[in-house]
């Protein structure tokens, strides 16, 4: 359960299947992953987050990358970062990997917690995310930057921020996750009816398989509860920022 929040910003994550014939093989095969080739993006308080371009064109690559990526980010995300450490969130990655220190392992690790893995995509983009409590208030912080114009990255501005409620974020992430598990259901009955061509290899009962794991997959990373040592997280953020 979450607490009431001002925070007006809504979150959305949309996703488009390619259709079953247009899907790539990888080298003759099919499976779960390949299945979901297609496009997405995120909407968070009117920002488009993974777009392309003037015409804003939505990410061209696998869905199950993102819907992966988002369930990583547990449990770290829903742990609230503390108010003194808060100030430190941000997507400016210089300041907490630009110098080689000792005893800063565990203030790295619980950092990194919080990115969204985007190395797959063309450009440097740095997505972090973050929850902060305070009273009723309770909120899900996206902090984003890219480098360049005309990759594969967010909306204008270079740098951005929005907050929505926590309530919102978690909606949006089972909607996302029912949305595309569903949507997948529907893929594997097309191709039990024929709907890939004979010559391209596919493993029906893996399939199967696989999907019913899938869709178990995000209530086991929402259960995941962190182990976070804040006296070595604050001792390490004392030494990356030079506070100590």
């Amino acid at each position: 359960m979450t607490g009431t929040s001002e925070a007006a910003g809504e979150i959305r994550f949309h996703f488009r299947l390619r259709p079953l014939a247009e899907v790539a093989h990888w080298d003759g095969r099919l499976h779960w992953f390949g299945l979901t080739d297609g496009w997405y993006r995120i909407e968070v308080d009117g920002h488009k987050l993974f777009h392309h371009g003037e015409a804003h064109s939505p990410v061209d690559y696998y869905v199950v990358r993102l819907w992966e990526d988002v369930q990583e980010l547990f449990p770290a995300l829903l742990e609230p970062v503390p108010a003194d450490l808060a100030d430190r969130m941000t997507s400016d990655q210089k300041a907490w990997y630009g110098r080689d220190l000792e005893g800063v392992d565990e203030a790295l690790d619980w950092y990194s917690g919080h990115l969204m893995n985007t190395s797959y995509l063309p450009g440097v983009l740095s997505v972090l995310w973050w929850r902060s409590v305070d009273g009723d208030r309770d909120t899900i912080t996206v902090d984003w930057r890219h480098s360049r114009a005309g990759a594969w990255v967010c909306a204008e501005p270079g740098r951005g921020r929005a907050t929505v409620s926590t309530e919102a974020f978690l909606r949006a992430v089972e909607e996302f996750d029912r949305e595309l598990i569903d949507a997948m259901g529907r893929r594997i009955a097309e191709v039990e009816a024929g709907g890939v061509a004979a010559d391209v290899e596919l493993d029906l009962e893996q399939l199967r398989q696989e999907h019913q794991l899938r869709a178990r997959s995000l209530a086991t990373a929402m259960r995941r509860v962190p182990a976070t040592d804040w006296t070595a997280v604050r001792e390490g953020v004392a030494r990356i920022f030079g506070t100590r």
